[in-house]
């Protein structure tokens, strides 16, 4: 996506569909993607690396959430 970031993505795909369910993944970790205010809070964000049944479990997790 060489115009937008994720964060920008999920925020036009939101506006298209809104409810989508989106789980960010970054090298960065937690605390510095909210240090930098890259997520806001209560969206799904899983740092790399990451064992694949850590982010099958994170993806239903992310699936299972109820709308705010």
């Amino acid at each position: 996506m060489p115009k937008k970031d994720g964060k920008e993505a999920y925020e036009a795909i939101s506006c298209i569909r809104p409810g989508v369910k989106a789980l960010f993944m970054s090298g960065y970790s937690e605390d510095i993607i909210h240090k930098r205010g890259i997520l806001q809070d209560g969206l799904n964000f899983i740092a790399k690396p990451v064992a694949p049944n850590t982010l099958l479990k994170k993806i239903r997790e992310a699936l299972d959430q109820k709308p705010e």
